[in-house]
């Protein structure tokens, strides 16, 4: 199944926000949060989020 590239704009940039507004001050309460959110979200945009938070990563060991 597949989202619509505005779709995977919007789940791009909910959870970089999301992860950004962890790291600034990492809290059990936003670590719970964020994985509320995620669960919610429908499966296929789910699916895309492992893509968003690769491209974190990848972003991340290329800037060290």
């Amino acid at each position: 199944m597949s989202i619509s590239e505005q779709d995977e704009k919007r789940v791009a940039e909910t959870v970089r926000r999301m992860i950004a507004d962890y790291r600034a001050k990492p809290t059990q309460e936003k670590e719970d949060g964020l994985g509320v959110e995620l669960a919610t979200m429908p499966p296929a945009e789910r699916e895309y989020v492992t893509t968003v938070l690769m491209e974190i990563v990848s972003e991340d060991v290329r800037d060290r």
